[in-house]
């Protein structure tokens, strides 16, 4: 476990935004002249869906999944399955992943641009998504911000997907299908600008180099900020190196090599306030109390850079008619290093100052957040499969037998900050929630602890001793581990099994087995090692489906299907990948029934999509057999049953549409909160009070939160895209937009005991939520021979929406927003 100091400081006194825009332009430009004399045009006309160039009609619902685990296409899978297309990434000017699923209803963003503690967050149908990341069928499980300028489209599966993918996916999974090497010569340049200093570069560089084998390059530039959110920034580069050879026969081998570097600042957003008298409490920029949407309530000193490596190898064989093999193959390196300060407290006397109507009297959060780090980690997967068409007696019948084996490795390496004199917990450091002052105050830092030295540095308390640099420093907070190093290994064995009853009839039965290991081993600041925490787990996820097609665009199914979760699954994603108290917990899981139809719209080239469903998350408890009292908990049990509607196709020939729609009755059904011993008993709780005789916080039963709406899910989502071609006004021409709705989200139940006496009744001293959202955007585009000239405006109504949510801070989405670009194909 490295001890590396690497952006300890992580302080810019310049944006030195004119390199990243002068790299976008070198790039775009050496791209189109490598690409001029000769080389083919490529048309918009010509798609690559999942490696195949498809013209003219297409069944809107019929291209490959191209997951070697679900070999089959959209509209066969028995399952919700959410599609973001080239068309819509190209038309919306999507530019990471963030961007993509918000146009994907039932999805719920808890990090975009800015950055968190572990980097893209999401919950699909209710459920934690964090893990739950594919490219190309393999886990990306790295914590960073993901550029979208490789994609090809994004796929989301819901409902829990533990057969086809292995551990968590409680609420699906995320896929993203990258770029590939085509067999003809294609180049394409795109630049854009916009306000909030948006500067962007792409090129795609597409080489046929013999009959069947192919290289491709992709790369980017991108250097922005965020209309009505000061200081913050996002700055990337990345560029994908892909070849292969055998395209168009039965072997084909492939490789890819894709690079990104994010250099950003993380973005926290706006603390929940709640007025005296109230039990909501909304984001303090709701109130007019001078709190803007555009108050940054970090530091300048909040430094999110990471650079991600990703080597990739797939291989497929075509043996015969009925047997096929693949083998996919992965290595990934992952280096983070993370400083970031969030406003997690209003107490008292903050709220009554923020709420006096006084200008004068100033109202003053609680930093909190913890240590900077330094992360390095890696990992590597191999996924291979064998797929056998054959007659079983006069049954048809398809198997999926494969095998999927990883590794992850995480190094952390903790460092420590220095506090103001007079102040002995970061909490208790005075940072103004209305002007916040972004510079760090004197007498505040971040050094590097010496194990032994600094022997013991809590994450809100003094270091018992502290040295630095040879003097005693009398303020300093951290955490009390120095370094962990989080290791996970997993061996999955998996079958899908396909028997056609009759023509029209199917039964689909998988099941996976894993066997998986996680261990964590931490170093104090004492410089002794803390025992090593072991969490191993044998994982068993089933699923089965009845289908019935009776014709190739109709599809009506039956699931049931079962995902697990073991303690330690998210070693490079978690804040705390494993706890000594929760390693003994057994696997979360998650269980869903569902029902559905894809078919198609009477008279249009639309599909129509229908699914009900209903999932079960149970939690893993563990009690005390001699008090009874609960010890640990892995989380809430909860239950989610919903509806989704879905349209895509063509409307006419000219007028393209998507539409989704999701209701979601998510209902906490057990939940537990940590109770707090008294110091006093006179007077009125403000917290869950600990029964009497009892020494130690312990989790009680939080009876406020069940029957509640689970936390960070919206009961109602709907997107619609639509994009029309006005080629009869004018050729070339195109115009479009984006409708997006989200209903407000609650985003905690905070309850107290109702007297000393009683202190087993709980009432509700605070729920925590933000207001529904709903956004606007439109588009335009005009091609005339290989140059394409666009306009996308977002936000169109300049509302305030949360889009990125914590449990005591809101992020304000951006505000109206207008980026041109102009591009050029060759």
């Amino acid at each position: 476990m490295g001890g590396s100091t690497r952006g300890v400081v992580g302080y810019r006194k310049a944006r030195n935004g004119h390199v990243v825009r002068a790299l976008a332009l070198a790039a775009g430009v050496a791209t189109g002249v490598a690409t001029l004399g000769g080389a083919a045009h490529a048309e918009e006309a010509a798609t690559e869906v999942s490696g195949v160039v498809v013209k003219g009609e297409q069944l809107p619902l019929s291209h490959d999944t191209g997951l070697a685990t679900l070999a089959t296409t959209i509209q066969d899978t028995p399952q919700a399955i959410s599609l973001i297309t080239a068309e819509q990434l190209k038309a919306l000017g999507i530019a990471s992943l963030e961007g993509a699923l918000r146009n994907v209803p039932g999805i719920t963003i808890a990090i975009g641009e800015g950055g968190t503690l572990s980097g893209d967050q999401f919950k699909i149908r209710g459920f934690d998504a964090k893990d739950d990341l594919y490219l190309d069928g393999l886990h990306d499980f790295g914590a960073y911000t993901r550029d979208s300028f490789d994609y090809q489209e994004v796929q989301v599966l819901k409902g829990p997907s533990g057969a086809m993918f292995g551990r968590s996916t409680a609420g699906g999974a995320i896929n993203v299908v990258t770029r590939t090497p085509q067999l003809q010569d294609f180049g394409s340049v795109d630049l854009y600008a916009g306000n909030g200093d948006y500067y962007r570069g792409l090129a795609d560089l597409n080489h046929q180099i013999g009959p069947t084998a192919a290289v491709r390059l992709t790369v980017m530039a991108n250097d922005t900020g965020v209309v009505d959110r000061d200081l913050i920034y996002s700055q990337r580069w990345g560029a994908a190196l892909s070849g292969a050879i055998g395209l168009g026969t039965d072997t084909t081998l492939s490789a890819n090599y894709t690079h990104q570097h994010n250099h950003q600042r993380p973005d926290y957003g706006i603390i929940i306030a709640q007025p005296p008298g109230s039990i909501v409490a909304l984001p303090a920029s709701e109130y007019g109390v001078g709190v803007e949407r555009s108050s940054f309530l970090g530091f300048r000193n909040d430094v999110d850079r990471s650079d991600t490596d990703l080597l990739t190898v797939r291989f497929t064989h075509q043996a015969s008619d009925k047997l096929s093999f693949t083998s996919d193959t992965r290595y990934a390196a992952y280096s983070r290093y993370f400083q970031y300060s969030t406003l997690d407290q209003c107490t008292a006397a903050c709220t009554a100052a923020l709420f006096d109507g006084n200008p004068a009297t100033e109202a003053f959060g609680g930093i909190g957040g913890s240590s900077p780090y330094q992360m390095d980690a890696w990992g590597l997967q191999n996924v291979s499969t064998a797929r056998l068409d054959y007659d079983l007696g006069p049954f048809k019948n398809q198997a999926i037998l494969g095998l999927d084996l990883s590794k992850e490795v995480n190094d952390k390496h903790f460092l420590a900050y220095t506090l103001p004199p007079g102040i002995t917990t970061r909490p208790a450091m005075p940072h103004p929630i209305v002007g916040p002052n972004p510079n760090f105050p004197a007498g505040y830092g971040v050094f590097n602890p010496v194990p032994g030295v600094n022997l013991f540095c809590p994450a809100t308390g003094n270091c018992t001793t502290n040295v630095l640099g040879g003097a005693v420093v009398s303020n300093v907070a951290g955490t009390g581990t120095l370094q962990s190093k989080g290791d996970s290994t997993d061996a999955g064995l998996f079958l899908t099994d396909r028997l056609w009853l009759a023509d029209a009839w199917s039964v689909i039965g998988s099941y996976r087995l894993d066997r998986y290991d996680a261990k964590l081993d931490t170093l104090l600041y004492t410089g002794l090692p803390a025992p090593e925490v072991k969490a191993p787990a044998t994982l068993k996820s089933p699923r089965i489906s009845l289908v019935f097609e009776p014709h190739a665009d109709q599809t009506y199914y039956l699931s049931w299907g079962k995902s697990q979760t073991p303690q330690g699954t998210s070693i490079v994603g978690a804040g705390t990948a494993l706890t000594l108290t929760a390693k003994d917990l057994a696997p979360e899981d998650s269980q869903i029934w569902e029902a559905g139809a894809k078919l198609p719209v009477p008279g249009t080239r639309l599909a129509a999509t229908i699914s009900i469903f209903d999932i079960k998350k149970d939690n893993a408890l563990q009690t005390d057999p001699a008090t009874g009292f609960l010890q640990a908990q892995s989380g809430e049990k909860q239950q989610v049953k919903g509806i989704e509607l879905g349209l895509t196709g063509k409307v006419t020939q000219a007028w393209t549409v998507s539409a989704g729609y999701t209701y979601l009755d998510a209902t906490i059904k057990q939940s537990f909160a940590n109770c707090a011993v008294p110091t006093s008993t006179t007077g009125v709780p403000t917290n869950i009070v600990c029964p009497v005789g009892v020494t130690a916080a312990l989790p009680i039963l939080n009876t406020v939160a069940v029957g509640q709406q689970v936390t960070f899910v919206p009961k109602t989502s709907a997107t619609l895209f639509t994009e029309y071609h006005l080629d009869s006004v004018l050729p070339g021409l195109k115009v479009g937009g984006d409708v997006t709705y989200q209903s407000k989200l609650f985003l905690g139940y905070t309850a107290r005991s109702v007297s000393f006496t009683n202190r087993a009744t709980l009432t509700a001293a605070k729920i925590a939520e933000t207001p529904e959202s709903v956004s606007l955007d439109a588009f335009a585009s005009y091609r005339t021979g290989r140059y394409r000239f666009a306009v996308n405006a977002y936000n169109l109504a300049n509302r305030l929406n949360y889009t990125q949510v914590f449990g005591t801070r809101a992020t304000p989405a951006a505000g109206r927003t207008v980026i041109f670009s102009v591009g050029a194909n060759f």
